[in-house]
């Protein structure tokens, strides 16, 4: 999830069948802009600086680059050296690119520079549904008051963590007993609250800053976390699943629930269940209170505490969303 500018007023989107841009038209929310659709995008950022300069990830072709909110596009050149791509990061005017397998870059004015410490830091893990790849990095995150602190989650292999811009990394695993990280989201609104989205395990917390971490997965049969968010009112926001993806294969798909927390993950109140798609990520909603939800099965899901209501549906597979211009 990219903090949302309250100036932006577009959504982007990146999907199983490339980008899509959505704009609010007489409250509505409105598709106004497709592209990369020959390319499967597996995450995208937003520069917070540059609200219309968008950042692609894509299954097998690297990185695309837009610096007029979508209108146009171009491939990264020269690409990443690895062309898989897990996850992205703009931060203080630079790329950061995790890659599979588990790798970190950052994008320099000639090229890009590898991180070979997360490298290193990773030996060992690997991607369960094809070993053969290793693990990846599968999400980047920066905390909100300390911009040179960042974490890393590793599909499978656990958190990672800097305190000097993605420079060093040290283990970041004390309690957290599920190393299949899928989303870590450091609270803005209470300092050193980070939440991780794992896998069968669910979700976990910690209070100072990911050195240690407790197992707070909501009671019930869903387990699978995909994805946590904050609004700006500092309420958090999980998603969870029912089962892991290879399971999301009968008539009710993921059977997935949205849950929210007003304490910091202390207790969690259900919000909406029975949703077909897992949530796989969260943006802040620039035009009110709370988040929109986007799904496995293409829903966009606008949630408040005034209730939840599709915004958009039947699109391709979502992987990531995010607010920008």
């Amino acid at each position: 999830m990219t903090t949302a500018d309250r100036r932006a007023n577009a959504l982007h989107l990146a999907t199983h069948s490339g980008w899509y841009r959505f704009e609010r038209e007489g409250g509505q929310w409105v598709t106004v802009g497709r592209d990369l659709t020959y390319w499967s995008a597996t995450c995208l950022a937003v520069d917070p600086e540059d609200p219309r300069s968008v950042y692609v990830g894509t299954e097998h072709s690297g990185v695309f680059i837009s610096h007029d909110g979508g209108e146009s596009w171009k491939r990264a050149d020269p690409n990443v050296p690895r062309l898989m791509i897990s996850s992205l990061l703009t931060l203080g005017g630079n790329l950061l690119v995790g890659t599979v397998p588990a790798a970190l870059y950052r994008k320099r004015s000639n090229g890009w520079e590898e991180i070979e410490e997360l490298r290193k830091r990773t030996v060992g893990s690997n991607f369960p549904p094809n070993p053969d790849l290793g693990s990846r990095t599968r999400y980047l995150a920066v905390d909100p008051r300390v911009s040179t602190r960042l974490y890393v989650g590793i599909e499978v292999g656990g958190m990672l963590m800097s305190d000097d811009g993605g420079s060093t990394w040290q283990p970041a695993n004390d309690g957290l007993s599920d190393p299949d990280v899928h989303q870590v989201f450091p609270c803005a609104h209470a300092p050193n609250l980070v939440v991780a989205a794992c896998g069968e395990e669910g979700v976990f917390r910690s209070v100072d800053g990911a050195r240690h971490w407790e197992r707070v997965t909501p009671d019930g049969p869903r387990t699978y976390g995909t994805a946590v968010a904050e609004d700006y009112d500092g309420v958090i926001y999980l998603g969870v699943a029912r089962g892991r993806p290879n399971t999301w294969l009968q008539r009710e798909r993921a059977n997935a629930a949205i849950f929210w927390s007003k304490d910091g993950g202390s207790h969690w109140d259900l919000a909406v269940e029975g949703l077909r798609g897992a949530v796989m990520d969260f943006c802040m909603n620039p035009f009110g209170e709370g988040v929109i939800a986007a799904t496995s099965e293409g829903d966009l899901i606008s949630l408040s505490s005034s209730g939840h209501h599709t915004l958009a549906a039947d699109l391709p597979c979502i992987t990531a969303i995010a607010v920008g211009a």
